[in-house]
């Protein structure tokens, strides 16, 4: 007479069963439900221009446009930083460490009132200056603000000037800046206008790596 359970081997076959299914639910899930944000797993180190000065001195140069909209990705209608080939992000990059780095940037978006006029100060850069259109300057008009390249980690914080409202069809402003890496290390920086959605406007691409917010990885 059996007991009606099932023997040791049914049971792992059960078992093993059961894991499967659990996996595969799993992955199934995170297929649907999870999607890398334009960006994140997708640096600019091919757009690099890395030289060695005549004193050993490492100098990376780095390109980027500020875009209205990024047209690619999950969200297509967000502003962000690209690299010049217009299908690139250009908010993860690697640079050496105890080197220089310049970031030269075309701002195609329009002005952005600011929220503390501390962010138009130009701060931790190479003589404590950017270049706007070829001009140094070292604190900029809040009423031509847009947006801000900001390395809390390094004291950087830059901030860029947007295009006025009565601009020409593909107009940018030019902004040009050099700061000094430190140590190895992974460093995070972002926008500290508020250009994205949300509770006053810190939101969408602000917090999301690929638009307005990226990292370094210093090495």
């Amino acid at each position: 007479m059996t007991s009606g359970r099932p023997g040791g081997r049914a049971r792992i076959y059960v078992g093993v069963g059961t894991l499967l299914v659990v996996i595969a639910t799993i992955i199934y899930v995170l297929g649907v439900m999870y999607k890398p944000a334009y960006g994140a797993y997708r640096s600019a180190n091919r757009f690099e221009h890395v030289q060695t000065m005549a004193n050993g001195q490492t100098h990376t140069t780095l390109e980027l446009n500020i875009v209205q909209t990024v047209n690619t990705g999950p969200h297509s209608d967000w502003l962000g930083y690209q690299t010049l080939d217009g299908n690139t992000p250009g908010t993860v990059f690697s640079v050496p460490a105890h080197s220089l780095v310049t970031i030269i940037v075309h701002n195609y978006d329009s002005r952005t009132a600011l929220r503390n006029t501390f962010f138009t100060l130009v701060q931790g850069t190479v003589g404590g200056v950017e270049y706007v259109n070829n001009k140094p300057i070292r604190v900029m008009s809040p009423d031509f603000t847009s947006h801000t390249f900001t390395i809390p980690d390094l004291g950087v914080s830059v901030p860029m000037e947007g295009i006025p409202s009565n601009a020409k069809a593909n107009a940018f402003e030019t902004m040009k800046f050099t700061f000094r890496t430190n140590g190895t290390g992974v460093i995070r920086w972002q926008c500290i206008v508020p250009c994205g959605s949300g509770l006053n406007g810190f939101g969408g691409p602000m917090q999301e790596i690929g638009y307005m917010d990226g990292l370094i990885t210093v090495t």
